[in-house]
């Protein structure tokens, strides 16, 4: 049972590590496209905002001008936002998942055999207890029953 504990746990922590790194590896490339984000909102709004400004001046008023610019850059960034939120661990965390719940299964089996077992070894010294105390506590063939004939014989025996 010892060795087969031991592999159970192994693959429990083999399975918690590869989701851990799973999920590391989600969350840089969200670190990473939000990082791309903000440096497109940054270049979108130099670069973007003096061209259109200059651009939409032409036509518009210098407020109208602002506000369309303003609204650009927001979607945008907003894009760039969606797509780094929409970031999904993929098909394998959920077959790590599955083994990583069948190995807290066995490891929660295990625990409860031993608990198991140590209830009824509990119980077999419990009676044993009782038995010797019932021996010792008064019975029929208890001590203080068989002591007064151990001593009287004994008695007989030195006389000789």
């Amino acid at each position: 049972m010892s060795k087969d504990f031991n592999a159970k746990i192994k693959l429990l922590v083999k399975s918690e590590k590869a989701l851990l790194s799973l999920e590391m590896k989600k969350k840089s490339r969200q670190t990473l496209f939000i990082a791309l984000a903000l440096l497109a909102v940054l270049v979108a709004l130099v670069m973007m905002n003096i061209t259109m400004y200059l651009y939409l001046a032409t036509s518009h008023s210098s407020l109208e001008s602002a506000t369309i610019l303003t609204l650009l850059n927001l979607f945008i960034a907003g894009i760039f936002f969606a797509i780094a939120l929409n970031q999904d661990r993929g098909i394998e965390a959920e077959s790590i998942e599955d083994i990583r719940d069948f190995a807290w299964k066995q490891v929660n089996d295990d625990i409860n055999e031993v608990k198991h077992s140590v209830n009824e070894f509990k119980d077999s010294i419990v009676k044993v207890k009782k038995g010797v105390d019932s021996f010792g506590g008064g019975s029929s063939f208890g001590i203080k029953t068989i002591l007064p004939i151990v001593t009287t014989l004994m008695d007989l025996n030195k006389k000789r």
